[in-house]
């Protein structure tokens, strides 16, 4: 099979067993003149990998990138037997997400693992109030109310989840405002160099599974390399992702370096594991999501 995709072409060449959803998933997603922005790769590193994951984002200063998306999501479900709800089929058919509220439309598919089903993902990120988007979103795909102590206002990113089985999950993020992040977290001395080496941090709550996580934006790649090395000499799926992002770099198209680790979160502390680690390739344009953000999106409560 001929794969075009950077990020299939490297996944081959570490690992050839590549799930056909997931290629399924990437040709609907590139297919046309208007491609993503760039793309992200990612892994879940728990007592075992879960390497499938990959992450398309449609930046909407580009003026049709926004109908683009919609109009992929709808294609990549077919692609991998996910029938969305008739709801969202309508928001999606309707743009309803092309507002100028909306920083990126982000497309994702995550082949799943030993303890996890596939999902397709559809995310917002947001440069301003994110009141009203967030709330079209929900109710087209009927998720449960938000938290009644968070201000949607402060929404920097809300997300969906879809199995075969429908709505998986319905996810909201919020930047946490630096002057609150040790009182929020209460050890977060024991990860000082990861914050310390962050831009900023960001926290997700499900609200149907009920998960929390913080997502730890790195200034530098090097340092989540530095954490995926240590992590590496004690936790063989950590070693097993290094080992598959290094000969991912030995193929043609650019390296493949981290820019976010999240961390599970409960009870107010942070935990190693299960954790999720995203990576982009060099001479992607990634950086527009810092760059085009002027406004500092966090949660001032």
């Amino acid at each position: 099979m001929t794969v075009g995709s950077p990020l299939l072409v490297a996944l081959r060449a570490a690992n050839d067993a590549v799930p056909e959803a997931l290629v399924r998933f990437d040709a609907a997603v590139r297919a046309g003149a208007c491609g993503p922005t760039f793309e992200e790769y990612s892994a879940r590193i728990a007592d075992d990998l879960a390497p499938w994951r990959e992450t398309m984002y449609f930046d909407l200063a580009a003026p049709p990138a926004g109908e683009v998306a919609d109009a992929r999501l709808l294609a990549a479900a077919e692609a991998v037997g996910v029938e969305l709800p008739p709801r969202f089929v309508d928001y999606l058919r309707a743009r309803a997400s092309v507002a100028p509220e909306v920083l990126q439309i982000v497309l994702g598919y995550d082949a799943g693992g030993p303890a996890a089903a596939p999902r397709l993902k559809y995310y917002l990120i947001f440069k301003a109030d994110s009141s009203a988007a967030v709330e079209r979103l929900r109710q087209a795909v009927g998720a449960p109310p938000l938290p009644a102590a968070l201000d949607p206002s402060t929404v920097y990113i809300v997300g969906v989840d879809l199995s075969d089985r429908g709505l998986h999950d319905f996810k909201i993020y919020v930047r946490l405002a630096p002057a609150r992040l040790r009182a929020a977290l209460r050890n977060l001395g024991d990860f000082a160099e990861l914050w310390r080496g962050s831009r900023y941090l960001v926290y997700q709550r499900c609200l149907i599974g009920g998960g929390e996580q913080v997502y730890f934006h790195a200034a530098s790649a090097d340092v989540l390399e530095r954490e995926l090395a240590r992590r590496a000499r004690r936790q063989p799926a950590a070693a097993a992702l290094r080992t598959q992002v290094s000969a991912m770099n030995r193929a043609p198209g650019g390296a493949w370096r981290p820019w976010i680790l999240s961390l599970p979160f409960a009870r107010g502390r942070l935990l190693e594991a299960p954790s999720n680690l995203y990576f982009h390739r060099d001479d992607d344009a990634c950086d527009t999501l810092h760059a085009r953000d002027a406004e500092d999106r966090t949660d001032r409560r």
